[in-house]
């Protein structure tokens, strides 16, 4: 039987590799940049949980794997660079929908904010409410919905029909909070962007919460939706 004592020696040890690989990695980071506060997020401290050191690990393999991917990390590095940077915001995490069971591509490469996510109710309700968030389909067509605080929910989809498909379902599923949001009179601004994205379906898998923006790079809540 495994013991406290055996478990606290264990966490030690992987605390340990784990920070280890951490600072190797990021042993070139600016003072005061996104990068520095994922750093700092990822590291396990002595007081970390059993599983809140499973999802710093898991998290950090996912994203030395994005490196050579087109993978985004589910901190969103653009927070810093438009309103709403301190804001509530929900990060999903998309994978591609396979339609095919000998496909083995199942991780969760890219990541969609919602900004001022409405959370209230219990956590049964919320996690209803994780599961409207919609599939789409990736592509070159930028569509935006500018919330009342100036924040902005930005999706990336193949067509101007598709973004705008899925930010109508995100406002008639009462995701954002009412505050920030007139149902009755809103704009969705869609226009192509350049580049040569690839277009593909994807699937929402897990979504992390940060009540406080990019005050705090430590979730308050992960919740798996697939």
């Amino acid at each position: 039987m495994v013991t406290v004592r055996d478990w606290r020696t264990s966490q030690r040890y992987i605390r340990i590799g784990h920070n280890k690989a951490i600072r190797n990695y990021f042993q070139t980071v600016k003072r005061g940049t996104t990068r520095e506060s994922l750093r700092n997020s990822l590291l396990i401290t002595s007081f970390d949980s059993a599983d809140q050191m499973l999802i710093k690990m898991q998290y950090f393999n996912q994203y030395l794997s994005g490196v050579k991917s087109e993978t985004v990390p589910l901190i969103p590095e653009f927070w810093n660079m438009r309103v709403g940077s301190e804001r509530p915001q929900l990060v999903v995490a998309f994978r591609p929908k396979n339609r095919s069971k000998n496909l083995k591509n199942k991780d969760s490469k890219w990541a969609l904010t919602i900004p001022h996510f409405d959370t209230t109710g219990t956590q049964t309700n919320i996690q209803k409410k994780l599961k409207l968030i919609p599939e789409y389909e990736k592509g070159n067509y930028q569509g935006t919905l500018t919330l009342k605080d100036n924040s902005k929910l930005i999706i990336y989809a193949k067509s101007i029909i598709e973004a705008e498909r899925f930010i109508k379902k995100i406002v008639t599923s009462n995701l954002i909070d009412k505050k920030y949001l007139d149902k009755t009179n809103y704009e969705i601004k869609v226009g192509k962007i350049k580049g040569n994205y690839k277009e593909i379906r994807v699937t929402p898998t897990y979504a992390k919460y940060f009540s406080t923006g990019q005050k705090n790079l430590q979730p308050d809540w992960v919740s798996f939706i697939d």
